[in-house]
């Protein structure tokens, strides 16, 4: 390869952020089209690790530098969300058996990852859903998780709680979350007012209203809930346990949350 070339495309590596996944869109933006990304590789300057994705030669990604990928050069709404959020944040402790290597992502509203994301092995199972939880999500909190010289956006505590309680399929999500849920004193009351006003499912603001209920942490005082909408009837969140006659919704029987 001519030496311009090179010297180009070391040009252009100084402005990548090591670590992180470069796609087609962002060398196309720095002027690299695809036949001179291929030229590149042949080269062994770059490494292809999928379609319309590169990494520099020698370097090796983890799924944290293909998130940011997605997040600043496609610009996708892709973030770490529910427990994943709060693990990576320090909150969620003794994970279950077989959620140590699992991230979990969504998105708000569609929005399909390309397959050199969902397809390449990165250690990890990623599970990405798109989820309309909250209206005007766009403007609710989320946080950044530092990496190696980089950050990917995720799901602020608050948020992620919510996310968190979203995703309870079963008696045992049910119980950990409870156990989480004492963890988290340190919750900001206007950002759960802003989540509890904006949530769309009635089983999810329902079931945080009674965790945090049951945890009577200090900032649980604070949160107005005169025009937090609960929907009628009733809803089953709990197989085999009591109705709770306030909130309309199945908990477990006093005494009977299991140790995770």
């Amino acid at each position: 390869m001519s030496t311009p070339n090179i010297s180009k495309l070391n040009r252009i590596l100084q402005k990548a952020v090591p670590g992180t996944v470069l796609t087609s869109t962002w060398l196309a933006e720095h002027g690299v089209s695809k036949d001179l990304a291929r030229k590149y590789v042949a080269s062994g300057w770059l490494d292809r690790i999928g379609h319309g994705a590169y990494m520099r030669a020698g370097e090796t990604a983890r799924w944290n530098g293909a998130l940011f990928a997605l997040q600043t050069q496609l610009e996708m709404n892709v973030h770490v969300a529910g427990l994943s959020a709060l693990q990576l944040k320090g909150l969620a402790h003794f994970l279950p058996a077989g959620q140590e290597k699992r991230v979990l992502l969504f998105s708000d509203g569609v929005e399909r990852v390309p397959s050199w994301f969902s397809k390449k092995d990165w250690g990890v199972e990623l599970a990405h859903r798109c989820v309309q939880l909250f209206d005007d999500s766009e403007k609710l909190p989320v946080s950044d998780i530092q990496c190696q010289g980089f950050s990917v956006r995720a799901s602020s505590p608050e948020r992620a709680a919510f996310e968190l309680l979203y995703s309870i399929q079963n008696n045992s999500d049910f119980d950990y979350a409870r156990i989480l849920f004492d963890g988290f004193s340190s919750f900001r009351p206007g950002e759960v007012q802003k989540l509890l006003s904006t949530c769309r499912s009635v089983r999810v603001k329902r079931t945080f209203l009674w965790m945090a209920g049951e945890c009577s942490h200090p900032w649980w005082k604070y949160v107005d809930l005169t025009n937090v909408g609960l929907g009628s009837g009733k809803r089953v969140v709990y197989g085999g346990g009591a109705l709770d006659r306030e909130l309309q919704i199945t908990v477990p029987k006093k005494g009977l949350i299991a140790d995770v």
